[in-house]
């Protein structure tokens, strides 16, 4: 009778450099969408400014007298933030999928889709900027044409006074957008059989283990014929 002793497999967890880099994305896209400040104008007598982004929506109703720059409540700035926000939140939808599909090893037996939704939060964040960019632009030009309504007096704040600038958040969605391309970089060319030890997976070196260990009668066989 002969016991065969089978080393036991490693099980380790890991990130993929893409996870990783999505991980990043994800921390920047939440952070941007938690601070308030995409786009801010300011004013250079008094040091008064005023500051839009996703929040600004998410209280819009408290902030109706802050509408004038965005051309009103029913303005065109008005309907880009609301864009922006909805761009925002499935931006964070899909980076986090894409980082737990990824962290769950479906990128084994769906690699296709752990590709194209590192490639889709990406192009999502790509249209983040794009929305936030045309909005900055809209307040700018409504604060050039002195369009402050009950913010500012055009006496105490005359056009050429005020400054339209981009705020923290615009930055943070950079960072994102930076780190979702690298993350899509690496999920096409650095696919999980690539880094993933080739010993946890070979089967052939496991079956000629074990085909080894059958065939080799071992020290104590001579001990059993007796």
């Amino acid at each position: 009778m002969q016991g065969i002793c089978r080393k036991a497999m490693p099980l380790t967890l890991s990130l993929s450099p893409a996870a990783v880099c999505q991980c990043f994305t994800l921390v920047s896209l939440c952070t941007s969408i938690a601070d308030p400040n995409w786009i801010q104008v300011q004013n250079r007598t008094d040091t008064s400014q005023l500051i839009y982004g996703v929040a600004f929506i998410l209280h819009a109703t408290q902030n109706l007298t802050n509408t004038a720059p965005l051309g009103g409540m029913h303005g065109l700035g008005m309907d880009l933030l609301y864009t922006l926000a909805a761009v925002c939140y499935i931006a964070v939808l899909l980076s986090s999928s894409s980082f737990l599909v990824d962290f769950l090893g479906m990128g084994f037996t769906r690699p296709r889709l752990v590709v194209s939704l590192h490639i889709s939060t990406a192009v999502t964040c790509v249209a983040a900027l794009a929305v936030s960019g045309t909005c900055f632009w809209v307040i700018r030009q409504n604060v050039q044409k002195g369009r402050t309504g009950w913010v500012w007096t055009t006496a105490s704040a005359p056009p050429s006074g005020l400054i339209t600038m981009p705020g923290e958040s615009f930055y943070l969605e950079i960072l994102a957008l930076l780190f979702s391309v690298v993350a899509a970089i690496f999920s096409c060319r650095c696919p999980p059989e690539s880094i993933v030890p080739s010993q946890f997976y070979s089967v052939e070196s496991e079956d000629r283990e074990r085909q080894r260990l059958i065939s080799d009668p071992g020290p104590d066989s001579d001990e059993w014929d007796d």
